[in-house]
């Protein structure tokens, strides 16, 4: 592992595992979809290139040609009424199919909430310009990028390079060891926790406007990453 390592954005990490498992619903649902409109035989592997309602009809129609339906002389819209056989949810399955597979997923090669949380900030701070001159190479992925079935179980496989955070430099590992060694001090002098947080806020976490990162008792710190990895470029 890099020196320069210091964590894993394990909340967007684990928010791509969660996308990726609703979107394989959608395929074990067209398996099951397909079952109750009494086709068998197809797993969620075999349908991740969408056509079930290809596979559905292509099994009636050879069911409406079969000797007890052809001498009712019926139309296979008849035998669909007669069965009652309602393809809406497997259209909606299919539509749904057809999102996915137009879906991109666009990520930076390591440190991506920081680079993407620049690219946004960039306009309307100028300090985020810079430490885009930093940023690696984004690379494209597909929903089967990350996806794949072995029947109807699915396997979600998602790289952790781009959830990693990585230091930009020696110097950020060192402000966070100052920041650290300072609070760790004023805890041990006893200093207010008010007075030590107007030293840190530029540092720690914020949640709803007002920074959340240092404990009352000083003793833990959450770190802003965003705000650390723009300092000292």
């Amino acid at each position: 592992m890099s020196k320069l390592f210091l964590t894993t954005d394990q909340q967007s990490f684990e928010r791509y595992q969660n996308q990726m498992i609703a979107y394989g619903e959608v395929y074990t649902n067209a398996s099951k979809e397909l079952v109750n409109l009494d086709v068998k035989g197809y797993k969620a592997e075999n349908l991740i290139n969408g056509g079930f309602l290809e596979k559905f009809h292509q099994y009636h129609k050879a069911e409406h040609a079969q000797p007890e339906w052809e001498r009712l002389k019926i139309s296979y819209l008849k035998y669909l009424y007669l069965k009652e056989l309602n393809v809406e949810k497997l259209e909606a399955l299919e539509a749904e199919h057809e999102r996915i597979l137009a879906l991109e997923f666009k990520l930076y090669e390591t440190n991506d909430s920081f680079f993407s949380f620049s690219e946004n900030r960039a306009s309307r701070d100028s300090s985020y310009q810079k430490a885009l001159t930093f940023a690696p190479e984004k690379l494209t992925y597909k929903v089967f990028d990350f996806l794949s079935f072995k029947g109807n179980t699915a396997k979600v496989k998602i790289p952790k390079k781009p959830f990693e955070v990585h230091a930009l430099n020696k110097l950020q590992i060192d402000l966070l060891q100052d920041v650290s060694d300072y609070v760790a001090a004023s805890s041990k002098l006893g200093l207010e926790y008010r007075d030590v947080l107007k030293v840190v806020e530029d540092y720690v976490k914020w949640t709803d406007g007002r920074p959340t990162g240092l404990s009352y008792d000083l003793k833990t710190i959450e770190f802003s990453y965003n705000k650390i990895l723009n300092q000292k470029l």
